[in-house]
């Protein structure tokens, strides 16, 4: 037996762990040859902290991290917040850490990376008391970091430094809470500087919908978002960034999950992260790019590139067509499985389902209602005729309900025309 099993260690290993110069080495489609992402880290890291954002001026991207300075650390270590820049113009390699700095008692943590230009990256950071946030500048150059402004209530956060501050302000009122998507005219302070809080024009109002990212869009646009955390779907909107208590717009369109983050490329379609992976929306179509891990952060650089990272700790690079950005970081290259796949062929997709586009496989994750975050068939959906493909996204039919969706819930009743279920 032991004789065996070593057989079959050293046969899978000739096939994924040897290094290679082609795809075809690697058992394609299902395996591809690729280099390996080495980057300098500072200690053991834990976890990613939300959103990314890339310095257009030195193609720097900056993510945040907690860190720790033992693979074990004591109880009363509270971690490090470590800021890392990678470079975008190398697949989000080359990572080196930029500033770190002990968390006293959980307070201090970074909320969210908001924006880098020009060598200053800005991010919101938690402190007393509890539920206030305040914007921070960091310059990497100089190695200072500042208080900017205090921006009451802040609950979601973009910077447009060269003209206006959008945020997402959170409004407690009769134990009620309320949530408006507010623009604050001005050139955000210089790193060193510290102004009063500024007094913000209400653009939308969400009521008690709580906000999730916003974003510039193309032209004039905002593109906000709103997520129902009963229901776990976010709904997206697109706004003008102009006048005042403007009339909330229809809804631009919804997706299953909470998005944690998005960008929008130049030619404006949507690139958005979920626990499920990354998804891309352009036009009304739907592609799923990534679903090997939850997707915390995006950020697009260069019109064509997407960078992007995990809930681990690994910065990955992916074009607005799915192709992934190899960082140029060592000499070797290894075969490994395509994102979602695992096992000696790289054939196992495990918590999904395998579809194939094109006649290549992607390994499509599964939601929280337990049907493929994407389709492009029926079948796809699984408890045909029950379910149906829709717009790239598996529904129930009209008025059913359910996992298998084959509820039918009383006074309607279940009937059958021509092999259709019809709950009327």
């Amino acid at each position: 037996m032991k004789v065996i099993f070593l057989l079959v260690a050293i046969f899978s290993c000739q096939i994924f762990c040897q290094s290679c110069t082609q795809d075809y080495q690697c058992n394609i489609p299902y395996g591809q040859c690729i280099r390996s992402n080495q980057s300098t880290s500072a200690g053991y890291c834990s976890s990613s902290f939300p959103g990314i954002a890339i310095d257009q001026s030195n193609a720097g991207v900056y993510y945040a991290l907690n860190c720790f300075n033992s693979a074990s650390p004591s109880p009363n270590d509270q971690g490090n917040i470590t800021i890392r820049r990678a470079d975008a113009t190398n697949g989000g390699g080359s990572a080196t850490t930029v500033f770190s700095q002990q968390l006293i008692l959980g307070y201090g943590n970074i909320q969210r990376i908001l924006a880098a230009e020009n060598g200053v990256v800005y991010y919101d950071r938690a402190v007393r008391p509890p539920g206030t946030l305040d914007l921070y500048a960091y310059n990497v150059q100089s190695g200072l970091e500042s208080k900017i402004t205090l921006i009451p209530g802040l609950f979601q956060g973009y910077l447009d430094i060269a003209t206006s501050t959008y945020t997402c302000q959170l409004l407690a009122q009769n134990n009620m809470f309320f949530y408006d998507i507010v623009r604050f005219a001005g050139v955000v302070g210089q790193t060193g500087s510290s102004t009063n809080a500024y007094a913000g024009t209400i653009l939308y109002s969400l009521g008690n919908s709580p906000c999730g990212p916003l974003r510039r869009g193309v032209g004039s646009d905002i593109i906000f978002t709103a997520i129902n955390y009963t229901t776990l779907m976010t709904t997206f909107y697109r706004g003008i960034i102009m006048g005042s208590d403007n009339a909330l717009p229809s809804p631009y369109f919804t997706v299953n999950g909470v998005v944690n983050d998005f960008d929008v490329a130049s030619n404006g379609a949507i690139v958005y992260g979920t626990s499920a992976g990354l998804f891309k929306r352009e036009g009304n179509t739907i592609t799923n790019l990534y679903s090997e891990t939850a997707v915390t952060g995006v950020s697009i650089f260069d019109r064509n590139q997407i960078i992007f990272f995990n809930n681990g700790v690994t910065v990955r690079a992916i074009t607005l067509q799915g192709q992934i950005v190899q960082p140029n970081n060592n000499t070797t290259s290894v075969c490994q499985c395509k994102p979602g796949f695992s096992g000696n062929n790289c054939q196992t997709c495990i918590n999904g389902q395998i579809q194939w586009n094109n006649n290549n496989p992607s390994c499509v994750s599964y939601g929280a209602n337990g049907l493929p975050v994407s389709c492009s068939a029926d079948y796809q959906c699984g408890n045909v005729p029950f379910t149906l493909c829709t717009n790239q996204t598996c529904v129930c039919r009209n008025n059913f309900r359910g996992i298998k969706c084959d509820i039918c819930d009383s006074p309607r009743t279940l009937t059958w025309r021509n092999g259709i279920p019809y709950c009327e």
